[in-house]
């Protein structure tokens, strides 16, 4: 099964729940939104909490397209909270899979996207701040 999340363009929709140090859990909702242009791919994404006052956050990343033959390839991203970040996409078979870190190296990350069919994904991940748990994650994408 050829992967259809960010390799091909498309609209989709995520579904989970955030964690943050503490365990605290809040369910997530939103639409990562992937575009292809000859010299970058675009992954814009919003996710809003599903909690009595609604809190949305916006991400633009900006990712190299893979050169053919390679299974790696590099993105970054601009945010507010934790300043530019710069990371690695990988495909390794039925995984997506990506780490980064902060310009500073303060803040790291990791995402899985594991392809449970064609057009449906599991994404988990986790952020830190030096040896502390930011947030952990566990999303569904559908498209």
């Amino acid at each position: 099964m050829e992967h259809t999340f960010l390799l091909k363009e498309g609209l989709w929709r995520s579904d989970g729940e955030f964690f943050d140090g503490a365990g605290t859990r809040t369910a997530v909702e939103g639409e990562p939104h992937i575009r292809h242009y000859p010299d970058k791919w675009i992954y814009e994404g919003v996710l809003r909490t599903k909690t009595s006052s609604p809190h949305e956050s916006r991400n633009l990343y900006e990712i190299q397209p893979f050169v053919p033959g390679n299974f790696a390839t590099t993105w970054s991203s601009k945010s507010a909270s934790f300043g530019t970040l710069h990371g690695r996409f990988m495909v390794v078979g039925d995984a997506l899979l990506s780490a980064y870190e902060s310009a500073t190296g303060r803040y790291r990350g990791q995402d899985t996207l594991l392809q449970r069919e064609e057009k449906r994904y599991s994404a988990r991940g986790a952020l830190f701040d030096g040896g502390k748990i930011l947030a952990t994650w566990r999303i569904e994408l559908v498209a």
